[in-house]
């Protein structure tokens, strides 16, 4: 029996159903492949239609669901879809850890020592939500909200992906990389974070192709 969704005063409904449903995706509690109903989605969330429907909009957004007559469809793995998303990753995230160089406050220090201090500390399902809560502090770090909604249109397939396929070495050489940008726009070095971005995107778009058939 599903646990119903209750409201808190921080959250609201659809954006509760919005998490739950994201981490089933990504976690692939529910399988790739799968099509649901929304009285079915409704019922494994433990809340209404109306919540359900608009979570289910802003996850078409980011392509973790397909809407159709049939159903909601969840995606099928796809090297090629992830090559192509690790090519607008790599364009974003060059002009987050720019634009956040050029405009880092004291505050936006204080916030990537603190993922800085954490990173090592995470179990691979951590690891994941501490690489959310990067995007949003180097996002906000830029000053600019459309590149925060841009990544966050991209990394829930990516991410997805990486859960399915990485082994512990993995985590731990994706860990490594994405210390290394925070260092970087941590001492203001746009030479070294724009080398390290490109680094952890040639190492991702080589395990996306060694995990494709």
């Amino acid at each position: 029996m599903k646990n119903k969704l209750k409201r808190t005063k921080n959250k609201t409904m659809t954006e509760q159903v919005y998490e739950k449903l994201e981490d089933l995706i990504v976690f692939c509690e529910i399988e790739p492949g799968t099509v649901l109903t929304e009285a079915e989605i409704s019922e494994m969330v433990g809340a209404g239609r109306t919540p359900v429907r608009e979570a289910l909009r802003l996850l078409a957004n980011e392509s973790l669901v397909n809407i159709s007559r049939i159903g909601v469809l969840i995606p099928e793995m796809s090297g090629s879809t992830q090559l192509q998303l690790l090519e607008v990753r790599r364009a974003i995230l060059q002009l987050c850890v720019k634009s956040a160089i050029n405009r880092l406050t004291e505050l936006d220090k204080k916030a990537i020592q603190e993922l800085l201090d954490s990173v090592y500390e995470q179990d691979d399902v951590e690891f994941l939500y501490w690489l959310k809560q990067r995007h949003k502090v180097l996002c906000k770090c830029s000053k600019n909200q459309f590149i925060y909604e841009e990544l966050r249109n991209v990394q829930g397939l990516s991410h997805r992906f990486w859960y399915f396929y990485a082994k512990k070495d993995d985590h731990q050489q994706g860990k490594t990389l994405h210390k290394n940008i925070l260092e970087a726009v941590l001492s203001q070095d746009l030479e070294a974070a724009a080398l390290h971005v490109d680094n952890l995107m040639d190492y991702l778009e080589e395990f996306v192709r060694s995990h494709s058939i």
